[in-house]
């Protein structure tokens, strides 16, 4: 099976530093041209199944870079992005030192009230793999339209890579 992973495009929350996590905040102006970008790049590329958080920022990526109605795509909870809990909204640089193990140091990450952990998001995202692994096994191709961390969390189950390689 071959697996494309791809990010969403720009929202207003990317430019703004705030943490999006599992708000459901559209694309940007920037972020629809990005994705309409990437339909560029896919052009030529068939798809056996594509797999999309229920993010409308990630959604309308995959309307865009694949240039499918979202009836033909297939909604995955389990590839959302990480839960920050109450840190949703909050600009990064307002967190202050409790938020800075998350890039700089992964396995002192603590996730705040009602957050995520990493290694949680990894364990969801390995059964996700698991999974898809299984069901399109042989000759398949697959895009999985995700988020950041739960993108970096898929590429650290699929090489069993410790949580210090995680970014």
């Amino acid at each position: 099976m071959d697996l494309y992973l791809l990010r969403h495009g720009e929202t207003d929350y990317n430019r703004r530093k705030a943490l999006q996590g599992q708000l459901d905040s559209p694309l940007n102006e920037t972020g629809r041209r990005q994705a309409r970008d990437v339909a560029r790049q896919l052009a030529g590329v068939r798809f056996d199944r594509i797999y999309v958080s229920p993010l409308h920022r990630a959604r309308d990526t995959a309307v865009l870079a694949t240039g499918l109605p979202e009836e033909q795509l297939t909604m995955e909870p389990a590839i959302i992005e990480i839960s920050f809990g109450v840190w949703e909204g909050h600009n990064t640089d307002s967190l202050g030192e409790a938020f800075t193990p998350f890039f700089a140091d992964p396995p002192a990450y603590q996730p705040p009230e009602g957050g995520e952990s990493l290694q949680h998001l990894i364990r969801r995202v390995e059964v996700f793999l698991e999974r898809v692994s299984r069901e399109h096994a042989g000759n398949h191709t697959v895009l999985a339209v995700s988020h950041g961390a739960a993108i970096h969390a898929m590429i650290t189950a699929a090489l069993n890579a410790p949580l210090s390689r995680f970014w």
